[in-house]
């Protein structure tokens, strides 16, 4: 199939479109109401885009309101120079599109999300930045579980809400904090249909281990964050609380609290150690290994060439990304602020995670670590960032690795060329990835 658009990291998802499939035929029709939307507000015909909303997006954009905010939006950014084909996702539970728009100053992601009737009834214009929270669902929290193995609790880190999942049985236990990776996420790790996180936590909890996850900050209190805010205020000091919490509990064994972080949290897995010298262990999921606006763009240069076509928008897509690298590189050197920053994220946080080297900062904390990889990622590769651990942790005192031939960055199963519509099916983590985990924590 042909594509329009090239995908940037694994949360931006192709559709995949299988004739008879009602879900896919409402996503469908849902991506043609939102273009006909922005359209409409494109035209300045206000009175017709109003018309496209139901309930409570009605009532807060009337036609001055939609004039309004969208007419605002090119003194402050710029004319608009490009509309990317919209991708369907979920937005507070319920199906949604997310539409980027490229203005010649930055760009902003408008927010669609559907009721029942197919009507637009939530509306949000947004800073197309991985730190900018989706819109929140109904309810706070994921309804409590309860098994013969384990129960879960609400259990809030600060002001970010999370599940506690607890092992029935005597105690105490090990314990983990799961760490996200990029972008912004619930604690489940939503993606699509899929919840890898959960699966994590429920895979270890089975297994006798105290799994503590939480939203992310960028999920629900992106308002907390400036433009100065790093790694510290994103991600670290959030997971440093979280351990102190687990740690107090009577449940857990304080001397065997461990980081369980994937993909960009494993990036930063390294500093978060070095704050508690306490901590049992480090396990790194897909561990990102480089600076991420490194990798951007062979993420990108790898989804183009699938099909050994490249289009001009493709090739495009290539030449932008590689100069916002490379006018990043530059400005770290001592350059002129880039004009554009990698993925629309604020230089001060390119300047602290440039200074960040997760390599050399986990051979000197020497703590325990266990790092896996799917052999079928392509957003954090064996051959690059794997190779890269590997070598710089050869005189680690306690390293260990595992890889998985059908796995891909998710730690889900998959077959053939790996590609981002597979986070579309729905799918679950491998039970060898906890049962990995939870030995591994048991010989410590």
């Amino acid at each position: 199939m042909k594509r329009a658009l090239l995908l940037l990291l694994a949360l931006l998802l192709a559709l995949v479109v299988r004739p008879g499939d009602a879900s896919v035929r409402a996503e469908a029709e849902h991506l043609r109401t939102a273009g006909e939307f922005l359209s409409l507000l494109e035209s300045g015909d206000y009175e017709r885009a109003h018309a496209l909303l139901d309930g409570q997006a009605r009532d807060d954009y009337p036609p001055g309101e939609l004039r309004q905010a969208w007419e605002s939006l090119p003194p402050r950014l710029g004319p608009l120079a490009l509309r990317r084909p919209g991708r369907p996702d979920r937005l507070g539970g319920r199906p949604g599109v997310l539409v980027r728009l490229e203005f010649e100053e930055q760009a902003v992601e408008a927010r669609l999300r559907f009721n029942r009737r197919g009507r637009i009834d939530g509306l949000w214009l947004v800073p197309a930045d991985l730190r900018v929270p989706l819109p929140p669902a109904g309810v706070d929290a994921p309804p409590a579980v309860a098994t013969p193995l384990f129960s879960e609790r609400e259990f809030p880190v600060g002001d970010l809400g999370g599940t506690l999942s607890l092992p029935r049985g005597q105690g105490p236990f090990p314990a983990v904090v799961l760490v996200h990776g990029s972008g912004s996420a619930d604690r489940d790790g939503t993606l699509g249909p899929n919840k890898p996180l959960l699966d994590l936590a429920y895979g270890l909890a089975e297994r006798g281990v105290v799994v503590l996850r939480y939203d992310k900050r960028t999920w629900l209190r992106a308002s907390t964050l400036s433009p100065e805010s790093t790694a510290e205020d994103v991600q670290v000091r959030d997971a440093l609380r979280a351990i102190r919490l687990l740690r107090a509990l009577r449940e857990v064994d304080d001397r065997r609290v461990f980081v369980v972080a994937h993909s960009l949290g494993g990036y930063v897995a390294p500093r978060i150690g070095a704050r508690d010298p306490d901590l049992g262990g480090l396990v790194l999921l897909a561990g990102l290994a480089r600076p991420m606006y490194e990798a951007v763009p062979e993420q990108i240069r790898y989804l183009a060439g699938r099909d050994g076509l490249y289009t001009e928008l493709e090739q495009a897509s290539i030449r932008e990304s590689e100069r916002q690298r490379d006018e990043l590189r530059a400005h770290l050197d001592g350059g002129p602020a880039p004009k554009r920053t990698p993925l629309g994220i604020p230089i001060a946080y390119w300047r602290d995670h440039a200074a960040t080297q997760p390599v050399r900062e986990a051979l000197a904390l020497g703590k325990p670590m266990l790092l896996l990889q799917g052999e079928r990622d392509y957003q954090v590769t064996v051959d690059t960032d794997l190779r890269l651990w590997r070598e710089g942790l050869a005189g680690h005192p306690d390293a260990s690795f595992i890889t998985y031939p059908t796995l891909n960055h998710f730690f889900m199963p998959g077959t053939g060329t790996p590609n981002p519509e597979e986070y579309r099916r729905e799918s679950r983590v491998d039970p060898q990835v906890a049962a990995d985990i939870a030995a591994w924590i048991g010989q410590r």
